[in-house]
């Protein structure tokens, strides 16, 4: 889409002032192959215009000398990754700002980071592109989180400083979708709830259970008694004389006991960066729910609550599958508008815990972190805070959410304090714009036949907006 710079701020990002330039072929997004195909012929363009040209206007026929250069990228992740040449959130060298592996997901200490340098990462992509194999530019890739894109072709691009995470899906979709649905319980998933309870009943035991366990252990230790002196030794601390079977109650505190040295604890069973590993409900820090009175009081402040005309109230029956999923602006608007209203009444108080008072005050810095990013106004002062608010934020979810662990997102979004000292307000180079008009494309009706008429369509929807 094109937009009209000479156009004021406010006019200029309106749908009637865009014009649609072209569409990726559908059905699929395009792959990291096709997408450079895809902006080869677009750089083609903007090279034209690199060194100058004259463009004849009404005051001036015979031209006026200007200059074309392509510098912000702004995306989402996958198509940021995608036009940039950096890997997906699962490599291990996964960021595009820095050289933090995946194993450091948790480290909050931002200095201790090596940054990415622009000259490198151009060198990294055009060794990649002299590999004559699949297997050569996999193995270098993976080493360098790097590949090769059209986007290199353009002199002055540079794949670091030139790429901005784009505030809606990183932060509105990213940090506060995760911790409404996921930290907060509101709107959890329904799977992984199920999996939560399936794995809350295959962890109880019954009695009948305890017993079959006793006298698997029994002959366990009978077998390798015959075999092992200290599994003799274990067998008769396990099982006192007159007792029927071995006792499941036995002191398993100690690691040095025989029988933890013969039959040793499942090493994955605790391992919280397992994929597959999902925390049990009856754990000893079950993961956080409002509780039904909390909840229902946060439906009323939805419901209750005064909200400008052009800001649309988030569904009453907030956490009920029935509203469907939320959109980006209405994430916002609850935490921006809506929670700093009611969560203060329910964690602040002469009565309240030791975990209110945290979870309050993480609650806190991520709103605070929240209107910072989401502001139209910014400074080097103001970007220092969200740093450290954010900075104090995930060290609280750390500590009081231990279940989940950190999403590449939440990483990303450390580094949002020096693209505003960079960029100025993210909420400017915002996607939502573009967003608004991907939601118009797709209630354009093409009969299932894009392929053939896209061209026809784009001009519809030209001619519409």
């Amino acid at each position: 889409m094109l937009y009209c710079l000479n156009l004021p701020p406010h006019l200029r990002l309106r749908t009637e002032n865009m014009f649609i330039t072209g569409i990726t072929p559908p059905p699929q997004a395009p792959d990291t192959t096709t997408i450079s195909h895809l902006l080869d012929p677009v750089i083609t363009s903007i090279l034209k215009y690199e060194a100058g040209l004259a463009i004849s206007t009404f005051w001036h026929p015979d031209g006026v000398p200007i200059v074309v250069k392509a510098v912000p990228l702004i995306a989402d992740l996958e198509g940021n990754n995608k036009c940039s040449g950096f890997l997906s959130h699962s490599a291990e060298q996964y960021c595009s700002f820095c050289l933090a592996p995946q194993s450091e997901i948790e480290n909050l200490d931002i200095f201790s980071w090596p940054l990415r340098n622009g000259a490198v990462v151009r060198n990294d992509a055009a060794l990649w592109l002299q590999d004559t194999t699949k297997v050569a530019r996999a193995t270098r890739e993976s080493k360098t989180g790097v590949r090769w894109t059209s986007l290199h072709r353009l002199p002055y691009w540079d794949p670091v400083n030139h790429t901005i995470l784009g505030p809606l899906h990183n932060w509105d979709e990213g940090v506060l979708k995760h911790h409404l649905r996921s930290l907060y319980g509101i709107g959890r998933d329904e799977k992984n709830e199920q999996k939560l309870k399936e794995a809350d009943i295959d962890e109880h035991w019954t009695e009948g259970d305890v017993s079959d366990s006793a006298s698997e252990l029994e002959d366990l230790l009978r077998e390798a008694a015959e075999h092992s002196p200290e599994a003799a030794w274990a067998m008769e601390q396990a099982a006192p004389p007159g007792s029927p079977s071995p006792s499941p109650f036995y002191d398993s505190s100690s690691p040095s006991t025989p029988t933890q040295a013969l039959f040793p604890l499942d090493p994955d069973a605790q391992d919280h960066y397992d994929p597959d590993f999902i925390p049990p409900i009856s754990s000893d820090q079950p993961p956080f729910d409002f509780s039904e009175a909390q909840l229902q009081a946060i439906r009323t402040c939805i419901q209750d609550i005064t909200l400008p005309t052009w800001v649309p109230r988030p569904p009453t029956n907030l956490g009920e599958p029935s509203h469907g999923k939320l959109k980006a602006h209405e994430y916002l608007t609850l935490f921006i508008c809506i929670f700093p209203l009611i969560i203060p009444e329910l964690w602040h108080g002469l009565n309240v815990s030791d975990f209110d008072k945290e979870q309050l005050k993480c609650f806190h810095h991520l709103v605070s972190a929240t209107n910072i990013i989401s502001s139209f106004t910014t400074s080097h002062a103001k970007a220092d805070q969200f740093t450290q608010h954010y900075i104090m934020y995930r060290a609280l979810i750390q500590q009081l959410y231990p279940q989940f662990s950190s999403k590449p997102n939440h990483h990303y979004a450390m580094h949002n304090g020096d693209l505003m000292k960079r960029w100025g307000p993210l909420a400017s180079l915002s996607e939502f714009f573009g967003e608004r008009v991907n939601g118009m494309l797709q209630n354009v009706n093409t009969n299932q036949k894009l392929s053939k008429s896209s061209i026809i369509d784009i001009e519809k929807c030209n001619n519409y907006i």
